[in-house]
């Protein structure tokens, strides 16, 4: 999921939607708002999504169901984000 600082989502305007429980990695869960709708524009797609609430000035988080949904892959070398190769212009996604 896409996770913001509250900051962020304040000056973005984004209205709440309804409470979450997040899990961390260190097994600590909370409840948080989540907000929206976010446009989310990364290598030339988009999609809109929800985000979960971060403490003012936290570090944004962009996670796999983002990734996914825009059909990215993380390239650590280049630091950067890249179109999957079977699907350079459009996301391609599964259904079944």
């Amino acid at each position: 999921m896409l996770a913001l600082p509250q900051d962020v989502t304040e000056k973005l305007g984004l209205s709440f939607i309804r409470k979450s429980i997040a899990s961390y990695v260190d097994e600590r869960r909370e409840a948080l708002d989540v907000v929206g709708p976010v446009i989310i524009h990364v290598g030339g797609r988009q999609m809109i999504a929800e985000c979960l609430v971060l403490p003012p000035r936290a570090e944004a988080l962009v996670g796999p169901v983002i990734l996914e949904s825009l059909d990215l892959l993380v390239d650590c070398q280049k630091k950067a984000l890249t179109p999957r190769p079977e699907s350079p212009i459009y996301p391609s996604l599964k259904l079944k």
